[in-house]
């Protein structure tokens, strides 16, 4: 008996390299299939039988063998004019439904799909997400013009290609231009860049930003990623740091322990979640 999860060692469904059965115990021990979402009610549940948490674990497994959607957003700091602009580029280029020509893996022929348009991430100010992967942009024909328009609004400054789930944390953290930030461990700076553009915007009246973002990370030379990273927001309201993060110095602020409105510590982890993009992963995972 195996507790309700089903193995995907043997399933004919996902390939053999798509599989790693220590993996999948592992955290079905950690009761990741333990819950279900309840239609009727709108919310999660606890499962009821085994045959519940074998379809969760099921679930799971087919939605982390799907393609990571590449996204990207356009930056808050960026004129209205031009924000303008590039939407209408984007719909110019991606904004219907489109056939592209792919070479699965192990196939010699191609085959002819489908993909959704672009769309605009509900609760990311200007976020796109797309119906493809990061690789099929690079290196699809078809999609040539779109590589490059990414490649060079990302060096003027206007666009971040971010993954969505990188887009979340600063938003929740609902940072406002008076606000001095810490990300204790900021490389390579995707989100640290999405909280600096709140940051950098003026307020009327002033001359200059009155909000503030230190940047942290305790590797030197991911460190140096970050000034990179930073410098095409021009704006003097931020500093990097290199320091182990738990042993951040205190910094005081007017005479009240503690200067920071908003931390954020997006801290290392195993790395699991990448296994969309990264499939190496399932053969490597111990």
């Amino acid at each position: 008996n195996n507790g309700g999860y089903q193995r995907f060692g043997n399933d004919e469904r996902f390939p053999s390299w798509q599989t790693n059965r220590r993996m999948e115990a592992y955290y079905a021990y950690q009761g990741l299939h333990n819950t279900c979402w309840d239609d009727e009610k709108k919310c999660y549940r606890d499962c009821a039988t085994d045959d519940e948490k074998t379809k969760e674990s099921l679930r799971w497994m087919e939605t982390i063998k799907k393609i990571l959607p590449a996204s990207f957003r356009i930056g808050l700091n960026t004129d209205s004019v031009v924000r303008d602009r590039l939407e209408k580029e984007i719909d110019d280029m991606v904004g219907k439904e489109m056939e592209l020509k792919i070479k699965k893996d192990g196939e010699e022929e191609e085959t002819t799909i489908k993909i959704a348009p672009s769309k605009k991430i509900p609760f990311i100010p200007n976020g796109y997400q797309l119906a493809v992967d990061r690789h099929t942009i690079r290196r699809n024909p078809k999609l040539k013009a779109l590589f490059e328009w990414l490649r060079i609004q990302t060096e003027a400054g206007f666009v971040s290609r971010q993954e969505t789930v990188s887009m979340i944390p600063p938003v929740v953290l609902d940072v406002e231009p008076h606000h001095q930030v810490l990300d204790m461990c900021a490389a390579p700076g995707s989100k640290t860049g999405q909280i600096f553009e709140i940051i950098s915007k003026i307020k009327e009246g002033e001359k200059e930003p009155v909000g503030c973002v230190i940047a942290n990370d305790a590797d030197r030379k991911r460190a140096y990623l970050l000034v990179h990273q930073l410098k095409r927001i021009h704006s003097p309201a931020n500093l990097v740091t290199s320091c182990d993060a738990q042993f951040f110095p205190m910094l005081w602020k007017k005479e009240q322990e503690g200067m920071f409105d908003r931390v954020l510590a997006d801290v290392p982890c195993s790395g699991d979640g990448t296994m969309r993009k990264n499939a190496m992963v399932w053969k490597n995972w111990s």
